[in-house]
């Protein structure tokens, strides 16, 4: 058990709350949340009821490790003018490999579902500085051997049924694939339905070295699709870029299908974007109230972040 690496026995070690050193928030608003290689953040959603807005939420990030021994998830709580409190979960159940994306299940305070990088979904219920995995992981309906998974979101629609939208990251010249379909989140597990919804999807920036055209997505209320790109040499200490862009808009029709209308590289302008001067590689997002968006980084060597940027009105 390394208390400053993360690295926390997934099976069976006590939850740890930590106040990273030196912690607080940077001049350009990055505030660490894991240090060194294990303590990335690869994905990130919201604590439902929780109150959240400019430097305060609550949220629950997964980390896209493979060891044993190596922390899955974590809960962070962001409060103005202090340092983050970092609390690395016990894992119970099916041990994921490189959980690569998160979010809150609508409704059901407490239940997550999160992806990892093959396509294998893994309900979850965070209580007691556990986080409980309810039955054993859930295929992606008409994922494929070789297909690399970065991105899944969940979204009620108005009549009450809840949806999941996923992405493949792509890389360079391949562009990324958005798929969409109705799940059912209940005591047996997961069930998702047939997908009703795919396209593809790239970016025009980052433009260099290995782009992941989506490296995470989130779904607004009104149905905005939220998504991030990032690109990696490949080195550990990169540099890294990135950028935060309004994708295009998930809808479900009259007859409940989901359905994508995502923009072509060539519309869209980032929110943000983050060069390879500033060396962050966004690997989640979280949209917030009154046009605020939360992105959270896996930089590698150099850990991972959390920061608050406006987005909107």
């Amino acid at each position: 058990m390394i208390r400053n690496g993360f690295i926390v026995t997934a099976a069976a070690c006590a939850a740890l709350a930590t106040v990273l050193p030196g912690a607080s928030a940077a001049s350009d608003g990055w505030q660490r949340v894991g240090t060194g290689i294990t303590g990335g953040v690869s994905g990130l959603a919201l604590v439902e009821g929780a109150p959240a807005g400019r430097d305060r939420v609550d949220a629950v990030v997964v980390r896209d490790n493979k060891a044993e021994d190596q922390s899955r998830v974590a809960s962070v709580s962001l409060r103005p003018g202090r340092a983050p409190v970092v609390r690395e979960l016990t894992w119970r159940g099916a041990l994921p490999k490189d959980l690569e994306a998160v979010d809150a299940v609508p409704g059901r305070p407490g239940h997550y579902v999160a992806l990892a990088s093959r396509g294998e979904a893994y309900h979850f219920v965070v209580a007691g500085g556990r986080a409980t995995v309810r039955r054993g992981p859930v295929a992606l309906p008409g994922r494929h051997d070789g297909d690399n998974y970065e991105a899944f979101a969940l979204h009620l629609d108005r009549s009450g049924r809840t949806y999941a939208v996923w992405a493949t990251r792509g890389s360079g010249p391949e562009k990324a694939v958005v798929g969409a379909a109705r799940v059912r989140i209940g005591a047996d597990g997961l069930e998702f339905g047939t997908v009703t919804a795919r396209q593809e999807f790239s970016v025009p920036f980052p433009d260099r070295d290995e782009v992941r055209h989506i490296s995470d997505l989130k779904v607004r209320a009104d149905g905005t699709v939220l998504v991030s790109a990032a690109s990696d040499p490949n080195v550990d200490d990169g540099p890294f870029a990135s950028a935060v862009y309004e994708a295009g808009r998930f809808r479900v029709n009259h007859a409940h299908d989901a359905v994508l209308r995502l923009e072509p590289e060539g519309s869209l302008v980032p929110l943000v974007r983050f060069t390879r001067r500033d060396n962050r590689k966004i690997e989640a997002v979280a949209a917030l109230p009154r046009g605020l968006g939360l992105w959270g980084t896996d930089d590698e060597n150099f850990g991972g972040s959390l920061r608050f940027d406006r987005v909107g009105r």
